[in-house]
This record gives structure tokens, C-alpha cells and sequence, in this order.
């Protein structure tokens, strides 16, 4: 079997080990993606990003602190007499070919008569969100492979699948994430593929796959301006073409905005929605709160910090771990001054599921660093006590991470949680009780 056979099959066993899980997992939201699979049918039989065309209750325009929505439907921005999908349309449009193939099946996100069917647009979701994680699975094993062993890149793939919000919050529906944490994942690929092997940048494609990672979730302007940077830095002959490309469909963007709301860029893109009225709460509780603290949720994160720290001298591409941190910091201030900050109805912390890509970056990294200093003291002491050590607590918080995430994926109890006893956008301050903590909801409510 030739090298790239080996690796074809290792891709797709990761799938083929990912895949199912993610489908047969019990829990699913349809929150912030509601009505995002019905956009997508209105594109492929309207032609429109309107939604007028659907039979869906016209309720008293509402204004919001940016908008105004269809009464409490906050899904639904209205603009004069027109319904539009709040939300940005970069998943829509990308879930197109989908959406096709779903309704060729007979699932749809609208019902014969032009009602919505929203047992339809879970149905879509569900599977969608499934297979693109199963994909970024795939992915991520094919970045490891760049750096580390096919064994050890296949534990970083599936500990990136189970052990972060890829399995518990990403492939429970259609979030802004799932498709952006993909396409990011495609970003780091190419960048990795770069500066190991020596492979063109691509700068048509990174430019195209960054634009769209902003189209989905606008929080991505973060990792687009950073890779920009880096590009110019290091790749000065490929970046007056991922510059143009880069411009050329922000244009677009621009075009589309002005074309249907008379702006620049729609109102989600705003930056005034980030109002940093309670900023240091919010940034701690990003961090450690029990029900959405980013560190008791993936505690394997503190393993990858471990490891940058302890083998930093080892690190092969350390303009790569500067990248990495520089996006992740900026990323969580940000989310810091969002409103709500918990995220409201999700499972932890659900506002860091696009660092994901940028964690399996440093632990790629770090792990590559540990193997390489192993390899040097290996003809000085063939074997040392705290190389045991360190895969007992690697392979502890690993495991804990699963669990934790597993339990987004499929306890009833943790998603009733969001609800019960309390309504968590009513009382937020219930993040903070350890007495209740959402991952334990099953055995403590």
C-alpha cells in the first residue's frame, strides 16, 4: 500500500468512526438556526434571501437594539414589507447542495402549503451538522499527519471530535460554527501544508475560504485579520492576490447588503452589538464558570498549554503558536462583549466553538515538540518516569473532556437545564452555581 492509500485510509476511518456518533447522538438545537435551511429553499425555487414567499405569521414589528424583528421571532429581521433570516446567510448559501439533495428525498424545511415545517429543518440540520463535523474530523487528521505519527494524528482527530464542543454543541445543528469551524479547519490545513512541505499558500482558495468564514460568523473578522497579517509577513509574493481575492468578495458582500437593506453590511455584522457592558464577568465566566467556563468544559486544554509551555524550545513553527494565540485571545475578548454573553440556550461554552481548529493547531504543535526533545533524550535515558507521566495526565483530561462533551451530545436533563428550575436568559447568574453545574443536570436535578 503506498503512502497516500495509507493515508486515504486512515481519513476514512476517522469518518467512518465520527460519523455515526455524531448522528446517533440524542440532542439537537434549533435556536440561532432556525430558518436557515428555509432560506436555502427559498434560494434553490425563489431565487430570494427574503422569506415572503412562505406562509409565515406576519407579528408586530418589534424593535430590537439593532433591528426589528417579527414580534418575538428574533430569527426574523424586518425590512419594510419583506421577511429576512436575521442571522448571516453564508450557511444557507453553503448548505445549498444539501438542502437539494434533502428535499429530492422528501424532507423539507417548508411544509406543502408554504407553512414552515420546523420537524423538516431539524431533520436537515441534524444531518448536515453531522457530516460536516465527520469532514473537519477528516481534516484535522490530514493537519496532524503533516507534524505527528498516524496513530497519534488519528487520537488528536477523535479527541478533537468527542472532546470539544465539535461533538456537544457544532454537530447538534446548524450553528454559525459548524460550517466556520470547517472552513478554518481548511485555512490551518493549507497554512500547515505550507510550512512543513513547502506547498504553494493558495492564495485564491485561503482568501476564499477565510471571506466565507466571515460570511457565517462575523466573529471570524478575528482569525481573517490575523492570517492576512501573517500572509503579508511571510508570503509577500502570493499576497497582492489574496488581497485582491479578499476584496473581490467583500465586495460582494457589500453588493448584497446594499442591494437588500440599503447599508454597507446587514445589521448582524454591526459592531455595535459588542456593548462590553459586563466584560470582566463575562470574560471569566468564558473561561471558568462551571456551566460555561471554556476550561472545565475542555479541560484538555490545559494539557496543550502544558506541552507548548514545558517543550516551547522544540516547537517547529512558532510563528504558527503566535497565530494561533493571538486569534484565540482576540477571539474570547470579543466574545466577552457580547450580550448575552452565556450564549443562552447551548450546552457550555458554545461562543468558543470557532477556536477549535486554532486548539488542535497548538496541540498538533506541542505534541510534535514533546516527540522531538523524547527523540533526543532517548540515547541519553531510554526511558524516564515523567514521559508515563505526562500521558497518564494528557490521557486523563482527554477522557474527562469526552465525558463532559458526551454528556452536551446526549443528556436530556443538561439541555433541559437552559430551563429548569429557571430560565437561564432570566436568571444568568445560575452559570456560576456549582451546586448545578449543566454537565451534572442528570445527577444533581
Amino acid at each position: 500500500m503506498s503512502a497516500r492509500q495509507r493515508e486515504l485510509l486512515f481519513g476514512a476511518t476517522v469518518f467512518l468512526c465520527t460519523l455515526p456518533i455524531f448522528i446517533v447522538s440524542r440532542i439537537h438545537y434549533l435556536a440561532d438556526s432556525k430558518y436557515s435551511m428555509l432560506v436555502s429553499e427559498s434560494l434553490l425555487y425563489h431565487g430570494s434571501f427574503s422569506l415572503e414567499h412562505y406562509a409565515l405569521p406576519r407579528n408586530p414589528p418589534t424593535p430590537q437594539p439593532d433591528y426589528v424583528s417579527n414580534g418575538t421571532e428574533y430569527h426574523l429581521e424586518l425590512i419594510g414589507d419583506r421577511i429576512f433570516y436575521y442571522f448571516p446567510p453564508g450557511s444557507s448559501v453553503l448548505s445549498l447542495p444539501f438542502v437539494a439533495l434533502m428535499n429530492a428525498l422528501g424532507i423539507s424545511a417548508a411544509n406543502p402549503d408554504g407553512t414552515y415545517n420546523p420537524a423538516g429543518e431539524i431533520a436537515i440540520q441534524r444531518r448536515l451538522a453531522a457530516l460536516l463535523m465527520a469532514a473537519l474530523s477528516v481534516v484535522l487528521f490530514l493537519t496532524a499527519r503533516r507534524l505527528l505519527p498516524p496513530a497519534t494524528s488519528m487520537l488528536v482527530a477523535v479527541g478533537a471530535a468527542f472532546g470539544t464542543q465539535m461533538w456537544s454543541t457544532a454537530s447538534r445543528g446548524l450553528w454559525n460554527d459548524t460550517w466556520a469551524i470547517l472552513l478554518l479547519g481548511l485555512v490551518i490545513l493549507i497554512l500547515v501544508a505550507r510550512e512543513t512541505g513547502g506547498a504553494s499558500i493558495r492564495p485564491m482558495l485561503l482568501a476564499t475560504l477565510l471571506a466565507w468564514a466571515y460570511f457565517v460568523r462575523p466573529t471570524n473578522s478575528i482569525s481573517v485579520a490575523a492570517v492576512t497579517v501573517f500572509v503579508f509577513l511571510r508570503h509577500r509574493r502570493e499576497f497582492m492576490l489574496y488581497a485582491l481575492i479578499g476584496v473581490c468578495w467583500f465586495a460582494a458582500l457589500v453588493a448584497y447588503s446594499w442591494h437588500h437593506f440599503g447599508q454597507a453590511l446587514p445589521n448582524y455584522f454591526a459592531a455595535g452589538r459588542l456593548r462590553f457592558e459586563t466584560f470582566t464577568t463575562a470574560f471569566l465566566g468564558n473561561l471558568i464558570s462551571p456551566s460555561r467556563g471554556l476550561l472545565i468544559h475542555v479541560p484538555v486544554l490545559l494539557f496543550i498549554a502544558y506541552l507548548l509551555a514545558r517543550y516551547r524550545r522544540e516547537v517547529a513553527l512558532p510563528d504558527l503558536v503566535i497565530l494561533a494565540v493571538t486569534i484565540i485571545m482576540f477571539h474570547l475578548v470579543v466574545v466577552s462583549g457580547f450580550s448575552p454573553w452565556w450564549g443562552g440556550h447551548c450546552f457550555g461554552p458554545r461562543y468558543s466553538t470557532g477556536l477549535i481548529p486554532w486548539f488542535v493547531l497548538l496541540a498538533i504543535l506541542g505534541l510534535n515538540a514533546r516527540l522531538g526533545q523524547l527523540a533526543k533524550r532517548e540515547a541519553e535515558i531510554p526511558f524516564r518516569a515523567g514521559q508515563k507521566g505526562e500521558r497518564l495526565l494528557g490521557g486523563t483530561l482527554l477522557i474527562l473532556s469526552i465525558i463532559i462533551n458526551g454528556i452536551g451530545a446526549n443528556s436530556d436533563a443538561a439541555a433541559r437545564w437552559n430551563t429548569r428550575p429557571v430560565n437561564i436568559d432570566q436568571q444568568p447568574e445560575r452559570v456560576w452555581d456549582w451546586s448545578s453545574p449543566q454537565f451534572l443536570a442528570k445527577w444533581l436535578n
